[in-house]
């Protein structure tokens, strides 16, 4: 099996493409539980970090893609598996949350504004200081969804949290993604904004991780 290098939208795209079908898989385990379905759940999760460098054909992803999931069989069979279909709602959030808020640290540069000099290197001062707002709602809202992830997890039916979880949270990330940019082309028509596919473009360029020195 000969490995290949995909470009770095591919990379992006399929990423994404595993996470939407790891959230779908756990809302249906969560709503029709059976140990086949708790197992495919786990699978598509541990699939995730291992969808790209599949695609790429590396033989060790695939070894290690292939021991986990036989792992995790295992664990569904020993009934130890289903904490695990919970875990992704309350690290993911405080992970993004975490990366998001470390970057607001004195004598460092916010992620957003770090991905807007990226693209413009010449920012005016005031996107500078907005962009850093915009830094701080993205961490507030992952910690608030931490919080309710949490809260529902605990006190509320199953099919609630999981909708939340696996759905409700993506939509909301993606109404405050879309608001926001028509926000911002409002309120600074003045200032050249690329347009929405390329602003995603930009992001994907600028690469978030290296540039907050994750």
């Amino acid at each position: 099996m000969r490995s290949r290098n995909l470009s770095q939208a591919a990379r992006a795209l399929i990423g994404m493409s595993s996470f939407i079908v790891c959230s779908a898989l756990i809302h249906v385990a969560v709503t029709h539980r059976t140990p086949l379905l708790e197992w495919l759940a786990l699978t598509s999760l541990a699939l995730v970090p291992f969808s790209v460098a599949l695609a790429e054909l590396r033989v060790r992803a695939w070894l290690g893609f292939v021991a986990l999931s036989a792992a995790l069989w295992w664990l569904v069979s020993a009934g130890g598996g289903w904490p695990l279909l919970y875990l992704p709602s309350i690290a993911i959030p405080a992970a993004l949350a975490w990366f998001f808020g470390r970057t607001l640290r004195a004598g460092r540069q916010p992620l957003i504004t770090a991905i807007a000099v990226a693209a413009s290197p010449d920012l005016p001062d005031y996107l500078r200081r907005y962009t850093r707002q915009l830094t701080v709602l993205w961490t507030a809202i992952f910690v608030a969804m931490v919080i309710s992830d949490l809260a529902l997890a605990t006190l509320a039916p199953q099919g609630w949290w999981s909708f939340m979880a696996n759905a409700g949270n993506y939509l909301i990330i993606g109404g405050v993604v879309a608001i926001e940019y028509l926000i911002r082309r409002l309120r600074f028509r003045a200032f050249a904004h690329p347009g929405f596919a390329e602003y995603l473009k930009i992001v994907v360029r600028a690469n978030p991780r290296r540039i907050s020195g994750g």
